[in-house]
């Protein structure tokens, strides 16, 4: 029988975020705020493609739990952030790309903290993604398969 190596040798269930010269490292939610991002992911998702979706059990965010969502996203680090006097739209931007990165994967985290929170830069060139659709056709995969890995992937330490 296969024995797997510890998780802890290699998984590494951290986001380091370089803000203004300090690396802040955020930890790993918890399960509750975890599976809270990601309802609201979907429930974005869903809504951003025309679909109903039931949120009666979660209330619209008004300022207040926006901040309590940036703050749970950063865990510890929103503290730190605030007692190094780091700006809101910093922080905030920081808070996004945790969200991202606990709701989708580490690579959806990246390119929105690259972007510096610019949609424009977000949106995919239209000629790439027209290529980037023909080519998958032409593999004939369209279940999605290769990317929900790459997803599962991306937590763990790169090489």
């Amino acid at each position: 029988m296969a024995k797997l190596k510890a998780l802890d040798e290699f998984f590494d269930d951290t986001l380091g975020l370089p803000i203004g010269g300090k690396e802040y490292v955020i930890p790993a939610p918890d399960a509750e705020t975890g599976l809270l991002c990601q309802r609201l992911m979907q429930a974005g998702v869903a809504a951003a493609a025309g679909q109903e979706t039931d949120l009666s059990d979660l209330a619209d965010l008004d300022d207040d739990q926006e901040t309590d969502l940036y703050r749970r996203c950063l865990g510890p680090v929103y503290d730190q952030l605030l007692a190094d006097k780091v700006t809101w739209p910093r922080i905030k931007h920081a808070g996004v790309t945790a969200f991202l990165w606990i709701a989708v994967d580490l690579d959806a985290a990246m390119k929105y903290w690259e972007s510096g929170g610019d949609p424009e830069a977000l949106a995919p060139n239209r000629a790439a993604s027209e290529a980037a659709a023909s080519t998958t056709r032409s593999r004939g995969s369209t279940s999605g398969t290769s990317r929900s890995r790459q997803g599962q992937r991306s937590r763990g330490k790169s090489s």
